[in-house]
């Protein structure tokens, strides 16, 4: 069962999964999830209950105290019910008894509009439900701002094919869940990214005799849905800049909402903005938040799990939803025709064999060896421990962690880059890898294969090398590159098909797990070997596998399971949208 739970020392939220038997009753269920969220010694389990969560919108809206003599099983309503059945564990403070939840709990977002001011305020959470009417929200809002529910105009935003309206709803007499579900409503998502009805409400009695379309309320409140969005931004900071908020003016283009300065090393800052204002503006405006010209920084929008940089400074913000994250790096904006490069330090024969080394920028004119020059030049400035020669590296395309196109010197960046590479970001991922001597690979028709040894006497396998393929149809040449490399006759060469690097396998499955190929048993496809940058395992069939004690056997498991686990660490870590140093 998937289990939440906000801790009471740290107060973040966290979130594991509860194995338990659905004969369980629910005093043992709460007991192990007290233990699993490691609330002792902090607060006794008598401050603790289950309660059932609506993960999707976060909610509580079922309590589980009174249920003590049920099982879980009972509780969760059978087995399609458990699949998406899930608990949180909540707490209360001494002295404090737990709040009440019904069926039907709904988030709702409310926004104070000050018609005196022309200020529309800041959104606050209010837990609502869907059997309330409008006349009880009313009251429910007056108890919560304090004001009048008599004279109350609560407006509701919703969105058309046209774009963002508001409603009227002052006067429905309906239930929230029929005004909810009917037309076209929006949900707000918020920066804890749970869904939010949102609600404008106003209490002036002179205001709420008009008609809504001739009203102030309606001047205000169309204006903020129809201009108005709300940012959450990231600021990378770095030592050398300077931020402040001194010289944030008032009245300017943008307005500042909270500001989070959780480390020395980023901030997060949530704003208001008129999204008629350009890119260009936007950057002025957030100058004295991150201490840079406006030059020195870039602006980046989150979709999805990707960063996609925003680069026309005339571009306005009508095309950004209120809510969208950005994230700003600094370093110099791009130039017409320049591509932004990530590399990576790829040590085929180290576990730790990916790590982020830095980011550059360069001209898709630029020919392969003219940019080796200039990244042993940025490695050297920036202190980078490499050491990197101009004649023992090559670049190459980074697919996700594998190694794929080697980049040949006498080819310019942009000839030599992967058609897949995305032209909208401008952003390319490759790989910087250190040779043993000048790189083999002469031209675009070769391909790079890497292969490692299997002895099965020894029970192990040598450092990984590599040959250049000249045909890449011929399995018989790949053989004979191998008898070239290892010495031992074609005919007694045996290897396997090739795998995406790294190949997670442990030597104790090598000998039986892959499938091998000799000189005369060949198919006549290259067996996976068209695309550079794959793995093969070869052997000399004469080595008779070596009988293993029970104490080797045991050493071996464990030292391979602790290897394995590490790439698989690696790899886990890479799936972060973040450059990681695997150091």
């Amino acid at each position: 069962i998937y289990l939440s739970c906000n801790h009471p020392v740290t107060g973040k939220l966290t979130s594991s999964f509860l194995n338990v038997h659905k004969d369980e009753l629910l005093p043992s269920v709460l007991d192990k999830a007290y233990e699993l969220m490691e609330l002792a010694p902090h607060i006794p389990i008598e401050r603790c209950r289950l309660v059932k969560y609506n993960i999707k919108d976060k909610v509580m809206n079922q309590p589980f105290d009174l249920d003590e003599y049920q099982t879980i099983g009972q509780i969760a309503g059978g087995a399609r019910v458990r699949s998406s059945f899930k608990l949180f564990l909540e707490t209360c403070k001494e002295n404090e008894t737990f709040k009440k939840y019904s069926h039907g709990v709904i988030n709702l977002e409310v926004s104070l509009v000050d018609l005196s001011s022309v200020e529309v305020g800041l959104a606050k959470p209010v837990r609502g439900e869907e059997s309330w009417t409008v006349e009880e929200l009313k009251q429910h809002i007056g108890e919560l701002f304090n004001i009048s529910s008599s004279c109350m105009r609560v407006v509701m935003k919703e969105k058309d094919y046209q774009g963002n309206l508001t409603q009227d709803i002052s006067h429905v007499r309906s239930t929230l869940k029929n005004i909810l579900s009917k037309g076209y409503r929006q949900y707000e998502k918020t920066h804890t990214d749970t869904l939010f009805s949102q609600f404008y409400v106003s209490s002036d009695p002179e205001d709420y005799q008009k008609d809504y379309k001739r009203s102030l309320m309606y001047r205000y409140v169309e204006f903020y849905v129809k201009w108005i969005i709300q940012l959450n931004i990231t600021i990378s900071l770095k030592p050398e800049a300077t931020p402040t908020t001194t010289n944030v003016t008032e009245g300017g283009m943008m307005k500042i909402i909270s500001i989070n300065e959780e480390n020395d090393k980023e901030k997060r800052i949530q704003v208001q903005v008129d999204k008629r204002i350009t890119l260009a503006q936007l950057k002025e405006e957030l100058v004295p938040l991150i201490g840079v010209p406006p030059t020195g920084f870039r602006v980046y929008e989150i979709i999805g799990n990707e960063e996609y940089e925003m680069e026309e400074l005339d571009m306005i913000l009508k095309d950004i939803e209120s809510g969208s994250k950005l994230i700003v790096r600094l370093g110099r904006a791009l130039r017409r025709g320049e591509y932004r490069i990530k590399l990576y330090l790829l040590q085929v024969n180290k576990i730790r064999f990916c790590k982020f080394m830095m980011e550059s920028i360069v001209a898709m004119d630029t020919p392969v060896r003219e940019f080796k020059k200039q990244i042993i030049e940025e490695a050297k400035k920036q202190g980078i421990d490499c050491v990197l020669e101009l004649d023992k590296m090559r670049l190459r395309e980074k697919n996700r962690l594998s190694p794929g196109t080697v980049y040949p010197d006498h080819e310019r960046i942009y000839n030599a880059r992967s058609p897949r590479i995305d032209d909208i970001n401008k952003e390319i991922h490759v790989y910087v890898e250190p040779l043993k001597g000048p790189e083999k690979k002469k031209h675009t028709g070769q391909r790079q294969l890497y292969v490692i040894r299997w002895r099965p006497s020894q029970c192990s396998v040598d450092p990984i090398e590599e040959i250049i393929l000249d045909s890449l149809f011929n399995p018989k040449h790949v053989i004979e590159k191998l008898s070239e490399l290892s010495g031992v006759p074609a005919k007694y060469i045996y290897y396997t098909e090739g795998e995406s690097f790294s190949v997670e396998i442990s030597c104790l499955d090598i000998e039986y797990k892959l499938r091998w190929y000799s000189i005369t048993n060949l198919y006549r496809y290259s067996l996976g070997l068209y695309y550079e940058g794959r793995v093969i395992y070869y052997k000399d069939k004469r080595e008779r596998m070596k009988k293993l004690t029970d104490k080797e056997r045991s050493e071996i498991q464990e030292a391979e399971e602790a290897r394995l686990n590490r790439i698989k660490e690696i790899k886990a870590l890479y799936s972060i949208d973040k450059d990681i140093d695997y150091d």
